[in-house]
């Protein structure tokens, strides 16, 4: 399975990843400012139904990202990642799962990577990968929405950056 929108593809890989590309109209260091700082991720992460609501940051090999997407009726859906690398302006991996309000954990489970290439001209390319723990999971948070809510995350992103 690939989809592509305009500016976004989202691809499986084997029986466990997906991938996902995406170029955007920004320097590299202000992309990776944008992954890697609460005041970034409150601008873009989560569909546009479905902003941040709350973001908790600590940017450090084994520091966490915790945060609560708000859904229209105010439903909560919560997220945890822990960082597992951290390299400036070029790469931030973290394991990502569900959570609940406290930080606890809950699968599926996924070590995601992004990758941030400067392409010159000010304009970055994003590469993003995701490596779940078996297929079960994958085709568990593709049921979800992921690819989806990822995708329209990434177009917010794209705004966001453009001004």
């Amino acid at each position: 399975m690939t989809t592509t929108t305009p500016a976004t593809t989202v691809t499986l890989e084997g029986d466990r990843d997906l991938l996902v590309t995406r170029e955007f109209n920004a320097p590299q260091a202000l992309v990776f400012r944008a992954w890697t700082t609460q005041e970034g991720l409150m601008q873009w992460w989560g569909p546009r139904e479905w902003p941040l609501a709350h973001c908790t940051l600590d940017l450090r090999v084994g520091g966490r990202w915790h945060y609560c997407m708000r859904g229209p009726n105010g439903e909560e859906a919560w997220g945890l990642g822990v960082y597992t690398e951290v390299t400036p302006t070029s790469r931030v991996a973290y394991v990502d799962t569900f959570s609940d309000a406290e930080g606890a954990s809950r699968p599926p489970e996924s070590l995601v990577t992004i990758d941030l290439d400067d392409l010159g001209n000010g304009r970055t390319r994003m590469r993003g990968r995701a490596t779940f723990r078996s297929r079960a999971d994958r085709d568990q948070a593709l049921q979800m929405g992921m690819a989806e809510g990822l995708t329209e995350s990434l177009d917010r992103l794209g705004e966001h950056l453009a001004g």
